[in-house]
Order: C-alpha cells, then structure tokens, then sequence
C-alpha cells in the first residue's frame, strides 16, 4: 500500500488577477420580501434565519433568535449548487453557484448567478499552479487545482473554506461571510413538494430532473451556433430558480420549514458561518457536515466520481461490516458493495473511495472482487482519521465488491464497543449490515447522517 502525508492540497498565498473586473454575472433583482418571502434569494434568507432559530430553540435561547437573525444584515453568502449525480466529496460537483447579498435589509436581498465558472475558473488556476488532489491528479495529469474540483475535503468546513478563497482571487474581493451547499437532491425534494414547472417549454419534475438538466446542458444547449460564443449553458438553472420561487409561494411556510429542516438533518443542504460563534452553535445540531471526532471505532466511506458522467444517483450501496473484539486486538472486515443499475447515462461510473477508520488502524488487505489490491490502496491521514483510498469504478449494470480487512487502534477492554458511523452528504439511502462479535446489531436502511452503534 501507498503512504502519503495527505491527499489535501495546500492554498497558495493570495495572488492578484488581472481579470477580476472582467467577469459578467446573471443580477436577479428581487422584489420586496415583505410581500413575496418565498422569491429566490429570501428563500435563501429564511432558510439561514430558520437555522439560527432552530439553533436558538435547541439551546434554550428563543430571545436570542432576533439577534442572531439581525447578525445576517449587512452579508454576503456563496451558495453552491451540488450536483449529487456527479458526486464528490461534500455531496456533488460545484458547477454553478450563486453571492447573497443581504444588505442592510431583509426586504431587499439579491441573488447574483454565475453560471459558467470556468470562463474565469480556466485562468484562475494557472496562476494559482496548485496541483490536484493525487486521484485526480491521475485522471487529468496536466491540470491544475480550480474552483469547481475545490471541495476535495470530505470535511465541509475545510472545503468551504477553500472554496471562499477561491472566490476571492477569481471574483472580487467581496468578504464571504459564509457557505450554503444545496445538493441536487435538495433541488428534486423541492419539486416534490411543488410539484412540476416549466422552464422554456420543458416540463421538469422531480422524476426526471436529473435527466432533462444534463440534457439541456450538456447537449441541448451546445445545437446553437450563437450559444457557443455566449457560452451560459446553466443559465436554465437561474430559470428554474424563479419557477420555482413562483410555485413556493402557495405552500404554506410550516410546510417550507419543514422542508429545510429535513433537508439541513440529511445533509443535503450544509451550512459554514466564518463567524466562529455561529459556526459553534449550528456545530451542536450537526448541519455542518464536519468530519467528527471519535475515540472509539468511527467509519465513514466516501466516494467521488472523477470524469465518471451523471451516473452517481444510478448507484446503491450495501455496507456489510463486522468486527471482533478481545483483550488483545479488535479487528474490523468491511465489504462494499456497489450496484450500478442500467440507466441513462449509461456509462462507468469512474470512482474514488476513501474509507475514513480511527487514527493508527492499520490496513491488512484489500480486494476488489477477487483481485488483491492492498499494495494500490493509498493511506493517508485526514481530519484526525486514518483514511484507505482506492479506485473503485462500476460498470452500468455491475455489480462490484470490495473487501477491507484492519486492524484497530487499541481499545479499553473495560469500555463497552461503540462505532459512529457517518453517511456522505448528497447521497440516497444506503443498506447497512453491521455485526459485533458475530451478533448481529443492525440490518436496514440508513438515511441519516450519523448513526451511534453500541454493542451490549
């Protein structure tokens, strides 16, 4: 097996761009919130206000709510939009985003687009020079570090903070006061709950959402001689936005506080405040998809399409993991496996994996399938856990196996057995088959994003 240091890259120092001016935005200007709260970019202020106040319910602080609400004046939000079917490490690929402006009001707030992040993301990161994280290093070996492979890190506080920086050498110097990641599943939950609109004449709902996006994207958009010199293919996604922001209007607001609640306890929506308090205090209800700390046995498998299409949601996961315990060592075997199912787009899914273990486990073999791949895995150590990264590509229609066999850090025979298991954001529901000194414990579905096992 390989031994890195790190798979992370590190931020160079600020570097100054000549172009920073020269970038255009799609400007979405609102209407006064007072009277339509649910247009885009108050959507997006209620849902940060709602996570204070549950914030300040679930501390025993409802007074606080008003002076934590007014702490968003005057502030300025990326909201990134994850594309869950190509899946990365916080929960999809950053192809788009948006900047909040908050103002000095609530009533006014404004949404401002970028569409195309490469126009300015190509230029960026050859003046940065900051080489790829290593898996993706070997798939596109001449390229350089850019904004939109920027969430590498699993731990969302470390990506959003890339993130940020990335924002201000490429687009201004406009202080970030913190990050929203909305997945596209997000995005599909929403539609559901609307139910279908149309954008450009197109039906989009929640079924075939993925689908249409990439097609008019990716395809559709390209069949246009004139396109191809403005170059906004995701312009369709500020569109859908205000579609969208139509037909919220008439759902009542318990029902869109709901929503956001269930969306932020999944980790389908992730949030960052700079502000150290804040961050603190959302920290408490876990929607910050930071990677925990955890003394005892914690696993947590992540995966990142590199160059595999919009195939990601095509794939389920079943998790098998048993562990034996006695006085003299505790040893853990964890079988993935992954059923990539035969649809649109119907290409491999190119995937990299990282098992996040306890810090010091020592890794004793790996097999995908009936190939031994121990000395191909690469061990490194990131966000205080010991982490086994390799390939692990699925074909449409396979069905593919890997077998992890190690060896626990030593535990306190006198302290019963206990594992945190942590769930990748941006991800269905996986099945889980867990047993401790061959009792079984647990046979289900999860779809929360931590779950404590104990054994008795």
């Amino acid at each position: 097996m390989k031994e890195f240091d790190s798979l992370s890259f590190k931020k160079p120092t600020r570097i100054t761009t000549a172009y920073k001016k020269s970038h255009s935005r799609v400007k979405l200007n609102l209407p006064n919130a007072k009277s339509k709260m649910t247009a885009v970019a108050p959507f997006v202020f209620i849902l940060l206000s709602l996570l204070l106040l549950t914030v300040a319910i679930h501390q025993s602080l409802p007074f606080q709510f008003l002076l934590l609400s007014r702490s968003l004046l005057n502030q300025s939000f990326l909201i990134g939009f994850q594309n869950s079917a190509e899946l990365r490490p916080t929960g999809g690929f950053w192809g788009s985003f948006a900047l909040l402006d908050i103002g000095t009001s609530s009533s006014h707030p404004q949404l401002n687009f970028d569409t195309n992040p490469y126009k300015l993301d190509n230029k960026l990161k050859s003046e940065s020079g900051v080489n790829l994280p290593e898996p993706m290093q070997q798939m596109w070996p001449d390229a350089k570090q850019s904004f939109v492979n920027a969430n590498w890190s699993a731990d969302f506080p470390e990506a959003a903070q890339t993130l940020e920086w990335y924002i201000g050498q490429g687009w201004g110097d406009k202080r970030i006061s913190g990050v929203v990641a909305v997945s596209s599943l997000s995005m599909i939950d929403l539609l559901k709950l609307t139910g279908p609109v149309q954008v450009d004449e197109t039906e989009i709902n929640s079924a075939n959402f993925t689908r249409i996006m990439s097609e008019r994207i990716d395809h559709d958009y390209w069949q246009n001689e004139e396109n191809k010199t403005i170059n906004e293919p995701k312009t369709i996604i500020k569109n859908l936005f205000l579609e969208i922001s139509k037909k919220v209007e008439a759902v009542p607001k318990i029902k869109i506080a709901g929503f956001f609640y269930k969306q932020l306890a999944s980790g389908k929506i992730l949030v960052y405040f700079n502000d150290p308090v804040k961050q603190r205090l959302i920290s408490t209800l876990r929607f910050t998809g930071e990677i925990l700390p955890y003394k005892r046995d914690y696993l947590l498998i992540n995966n990142a399409n590199i160059s595999g299409g919009k195939t990601s949601l095509n794939v389920s996961q079943r998790i098998a993991y048993e562990v034996s315990c006695n006085d003299e060592q505790t040893t853990s075997q964890l079988a993935i496996t992954r059923r990539h199912e035969d649809l649109w787009p119907h290409q491999i899914n190119t995937n990299y994996t990282r098992v996040y273990v306890p810090l010091g486990s020592t890794l004793k073999s790996c097999k995908l399938g009936v190939d031994d791949i121990t000395d191909k895995v690469t061990v490194t150590q990131e966000s205080g856990h010991s982490v086994f990264g390799f390939w692990f590509s699925t074909k449409n229609g396979q069905i593919k196996t890997a077998y992890l066999e190690y060896q626990l850090p030593t535990m306190t025979s006198s302290t019963p057995y206990q594992l945190l298991w942590q769930f990748q954001p941006g991800t269905l529901s996986d099945l889980v088959n867990l047993k401790i000194n061959d009792k079984m414990v647990f046979d289900g579905t999860v779809s929360e994003r931590f779950r404590l096992f104990k054994s008795f």
